[in-house]
Order: structure tokens, then C-alpha cells, then sequence
């Protein structure tokens, strides 16, 4: 027979088909997880900006439209969980998000391109992120999809935003 080292203390675990409850997460905590998402995603982005130099207008279009139509993904994924619990404050910050990424590549097209006329539309995109941050109430698994939402958004508006930067 095996000695059990630690069976005289009860350490109050439970059964292995339980299933732990799972507490919501405070503000700080949502906003800390898209604050470090958004940290890691613009600091990939100022080192791909930097590590590959400086690039025409269609390389830009084209190597960020994977990370944008990935950045709508998960919105979508965000509007849907916020209408399936009737947050429609919550579903609203979806919805102008999904419209602030729409409008990013459309005032790139019709809009000189200035330092301060292209930061408009991704300070509006991470802004909508933090003011559905700020309301969600449900499921942590959002809020950590929000984290990765924060990093794509961040990663290309930083990516994008030293390449303009660096051409004028």
C-alpha cells in the first residue's frame, strides 16, 4: 500500500466531473486584458513597420485586409453574444466598432492621407473596444476574445500609422 503524503490535509478539492463557477470579471480586470492586448499588438506592429521598411499603398491594402476582416470576425462574434443577453448598450459598441473598421480602408481611400486624417478612424475603432470593455457583464471568454480583437486593431493602426508616419 502507497503512503498518501498529503492525505491528512483536505484541500477541498472536488470531484474531477465538477465543474468550478465561474465568476464574472471586474472592470479593471476587462480593461487591463484589452489594455495589454492593445500594448501587445502595437508593439508588434512598430516592429513590423520598422522591420520592413517602408511600403507601397498596395502592399499596405493588401497585407492589412486579413487582419481587418479577422478583426470583423470576432465583432461578429461580439454583436451576436451581446444581442443573445439582450446587452443592447453592449450590442450597440459592436456595431459602431464593426462600423468604425468598415470606414478605416474606405477614409484611407477618399481622404488625403495626413498624419492626423488616418488616426481618426483606429482611435474610433479602440475606443468602441474600451466602451464595450466598460459594459460587458457576461462571459470572460468575450473579454478575452476582446483582448485578441484589441491586439489585431492595435497591430495594424500601429503597423500602418509608422509606415505614414514614416512617409512624410
Amino acid at each position: 500500500m502507497a503512503y498518501d503524503a498529503a492525505g491528512f490535509v483536505d484541500f477541498g478539492v472536488a470531484a474531477p466531473n465538477a465543474v468550478a463557477p465561474v465568476r464574472e470579471l471586474y472592470r479593471s480586470e476587462r480593461l487591463g486584458l484589452l489594455a495589454g492586448g492593445i500594448a501587445l499588438g502595437g508593439f508588434a506592429g512598430v516592429a513590423a513597420a520598422i522591420g520592413m521598411g517602408n511600403q507601397g499603398i498596395w502592399t499596405l491594402i493588401f497585407s492589412a485586409a486579413p487582419f481587418l476582416v479577422a478583426a470583423l470576425y470576432l465583432t461578429s462574434h461580439m454583436l451576436s453574444d451581446a444581442l443573445r443577453r439582450s446587452a443592447r448598450g453592449c450590442a450597440t459598441a459592436a456595431g459602431m466598432h464593426a462600423a468604425a473598421l468598415l470606414a478605416w480602408p474606405l477614409s484611407s481611400m477618399f481622404t488625403p492621407l495626413g498624419e492626423l486624417n488616418f488616426f481618426i478612424a483606429p482611435v474610433l475603432a479602440l475606443g468602441t473596444l474600451v466602451l464595450f470593455a466598460s459594459c460587458w457583464t457576461g462571459s470572460s471568454r468575450t473579454i478575452y476574445r476582446l483582448g485578441a480583437q484589441g491586439a489585431i486593431v492595435a497591430l495594424v493602426a500601429a503597423h500602418q500609422g509608422v509606415i505614414v508616419l514614416m512617409a512624410s
